[in-house]
Formats: structure tokens, C-alpha cells, sequence
């Protein structure tokens, strides 16, 4: 079949998912499956590209909103400007819901339930859902993901681009299920060692730890009136962030940089995927050490609040190294800053967190919703004398 024709905006849009959009999949994958394959495929089929394209104005809009209430930052260079093209908004919802109209009619065709376009499509219209912040509709999508990954046997080991959409696919629904304290959908275990993952794969792996955790603190597993297992797990979970970060070489060491702050000092590892796998593991750690029964009294208590302290500052502390024009760092670090956002107390660390809130969110440009909001509500239950924002 001859190449899909774009006009001259849909051009500007697909190039703009090309460049700017593309490596927040493949930030784990050095292959780049995700950014290599799917601008072919969209080139050859209908349906993932209106996915592609609606997903870029989506974005964009949501950008060119962040530049004209002034919170993109100002250093933003004027190339930059350029590469971003104004789009409407509506333009968006209509590439959407021509996408669901066409994946209506695909999917009674048994042969497009197998292939890599519905994987495709269906992992583009669940970061659109993710970007515009409608959560129902994520949530509900998310799942039909899941039911195809499962259709077509595909699991974080299974290869190819299959491989790296179920990737992409686990870290989308271990974020909302963070955020909604459910259980992740997925139950797949992997079947190779640790020991046996490179370096590379050891900073990805790191995310399915993190789903696990996710799940010892969904409402579900911290309902449980069984302490002696809640506290097996826990520990059970937290002897597997420490395999995995027994088993990391010398590449995840940090390098020494500038100390100019005094609150969550600077952390620097490089390179950013291996940075942010340090982060992953530290939220990983604080959602067991925030949900796993206290036993031994103090001596627990204060080893736990140590623990807590690490990783925070792990993860606020490599947040101030990230360079401005690394987008996928940057998502990274703003899941987990917020993550890490209740296990910080005092005033001082805390609006010191909230403004590195701020920094992720106008240079991703998105969630629509404030996630800095989010947390200030948290703080104001806690009545912290001195905290203001």
C-alpha cells in the first residue's frame, strides 16, 4: 500500500511525535522499538496514525496553554517555539474519536486482533487519555490493553516491539494505580534471573519491582488484618530492591557534581535512564516502607524513617540534574517527586519538593491537572504549623 498522504499540518504534528514525543517510550529501550517502528507503521495504517496524530495535538494544545499563561519557562529557545506548532484542541478530540470509530471496526476482523498495529493504536490512545487527564477513560483502556497484551501473549520478555509496548503499557497503569491505590492489572513474572539482566535491562526491570510494590499498597493488600504476612511481603519486596540494587555495576554510581542546595542535594548519574531507575527504586522502597506493619518498636520505626530519608533524597536530589530538554527524565522524575511527596515533613523540604513540582510539570507540559494541587491538599490535612505555599 502506497504511503499515507498528511497535509501540511499533519506533517508539522506527526514530526512533532517524531522528535519530541516518541523517546518518552523507548527512554528504558536502547533498541528504540517504539520510535524506530511505529512512524512506519503509521505511515501504512490508518488507525495508528490518526492515534499518532491525535496524541501530538494534544500535547501541543496542551503546550501552547502552558506558554500563554507564562508557565513554560522563558529560557525555552526560539527553535524550540518553532517545533511546537499551535493546534486546537479540537482538532485533538476529532483524530480521538476517529481513531475509537476506526478500532470499532478493525477489531471485528480476528486477524487485527494479532497484529502490531491494535497494540500500537491502543497504547497511543491511552497516553492521550494519560496526557488530556481523562481518567475514566484511561482507566477503561488501560484494561483493554491489557486484555489484547494478553490475546497475543506478549509480557516483558516476549521480544521486539511487542516487548516494549507491554513496557510502556506496565509503567502508563502502574502510575494511575499509584495514584488510585488499586492493583496493577498485570500478574505476569519473569522467568529470567536478575543476575542475568544487563545493564540496560536492569534499569528497566526496575518498573515491574515497582508494580509489585504498587500492589502491596493498593487498598486491596493493605486491608488485610493478617500482620504476620503484610510484614513477610514487605520484606519479601524490600529484598528485592536490594537484589536488584546488589546487582547494578559501577555506571549506577554517581558523579560528582556542584552542591548549590542545601535542601535535597544534587545527585548526578548518567546516564538519565540509569538515574531514573535509582528513582524508581526509591519510591518502589518508600510505598513498602509507608504501608509494612511496625514491629520491633522504635529501633524499626527509626531504621524505616531512615530508610524513607534516603530515598527521598535520592529521588529529589538526582530531579535537580535532569537537563531542561530531556522530557522522558523528566516524566520520570515528576512520578516520582510525587510519589515521595507524603513521606516529606517538614516545611522547608516540602515547599522545597513542591517547587521541583513545578519545574516537571511546565517543561512536560502535562498532567491538565495539577499534581502540585494534589499533594498542597494532602499537606493542608496534616495542619503543619508554618507550611505555606
Amino acid at each position: 500500500a502506497a504511503p499515507i498522504q498528511l497535509s501540511e499540518q499533519e506533517h508539522l504534528m506527526f514530526k512533532h511525535f517524531v522528535r519530541n514525543m516518541s523517546s518518552w517510550y523507548d527512554f528504558f529501550d536502547p533498541t528504540q522499538q517504539i520510535s524506530s517502528k511505529v512512524p512506519q507503521l503509521a505511515m501504512r495504517n490508518i488507525g495508528v496514525m490518526k492515534a499518532l496524530l491525535a496524541l501530538s495535538a494534544r500535547h501541543l494544545s496542551i503546550w501552547h496553554t502552558y506558554k500563554g499563561s507564562g508557565l513554560v519557562p522563558s529560557r525555552e529557545d526560539g527553535r524550540r517555539m518553532m517545533d511546537f506548532p499551535d493546534v486546537d484542541r479540537n482538532i485533538a478530540v476529532q483524530y480521538y474519536y476517529e481513531t475509537l470509530q476506526y478500532l470499532n471496526k478493525a477489531m471485528q476482523y480476528p486477524s487485527y486482533a494479532y497484529s502490531h498495529e491494535i497494540i500500537t493504536t491502543s497504547l497511543l490512545i491511552s497516553t492521550y487519555e494519560m496526557v488530556d487527564g481523562s481518567n475514566r477513560d484511561w482507566e477503561r483502556h488501560l484494561k483493554g490493553v491489557f486484555w489484547i497484551q494478553r490475546y497475543q501473549n506478549n509480557d516483558g520478555e516476549c521480544g521486539g516491539l511487542r516487548q516494549a509496548i507491554w513496557w510502556a503499557w506496565l509503567r502508563q497503569d502502574v502510575w494511575v494505580a499509584m495514584r488510585e491505590r488499586r492493583r496493577v492489572f498485570s500478574f505476569w513474572k519473569p522467568k529470567r534471573h536478575i543476575s542475568s539482566l544487563s545493564p540496560t535491562e536492569l534499569a528497566g526491570f526496575v518498573s515491574y519491582i515497582l508494580g509489585q510494590c504498587v500492589n502491596y499498597a493498593s487498598r486491596e493488600e493493605a486491608a488485610s488484618k493478617d500482620i504476620q504476612s503484610r510484614l513477610e511481603r514487605g520484606n519479601e519486596l524490600l529484598y528485592m530492591l536490594q537484589e536488584w540494587q546488589d546487582y547494578l555495576p559501577p555506571e549506577f554510581n554517581p558523579l560528582p557534581c556542584e552542591q548549590d542546595a542545601t535542601v535535597f542535594p544534587p545527585i548526578w548519574v548518567h546516564p538519565p535512564p540509569y538515574a531514573a531507575a535509582l528513582q524508581i527504586q526509591s519510591l518502589a522502597r518508600i510505598l513498602v516502607l509507608s504501608h509494612r506493619p511496625t514491629v520491633n518498636g522504635f529501633q524499626d520505626y527509626r531504621a524505616a524513617q531512615k530508610l524513607l530519608t534516603t530515598s527521598v533524597n535520592t529521588i529529589c536530589g538526582i530531579a535537580r540534574t535532569i537537563s531542561e530538554d530531556n522530557v522522558a527524565a523528566s516524566l520520570m522524575s515528576l512520578y516520582c517527586i510525587y510519589g515521595a511527596g507524603m513521606s516529606v515533613h517538614t516545611p522547608h523540604e516540602r515547599a522545597a519538593l513542591l517547587e521541583l513540582i513545578d519545574i516537571f510539570e511546565s517543561r512536560v507540559c502535562w498532567p491538565r491537572y495539577s499534581l502540585r494541587n494534589d499533594l498542597e491538599s494532602e499537606y493542608r490535612k496534616d495542619g503543619l504549623s508554618g507550611f505555606t505555599t
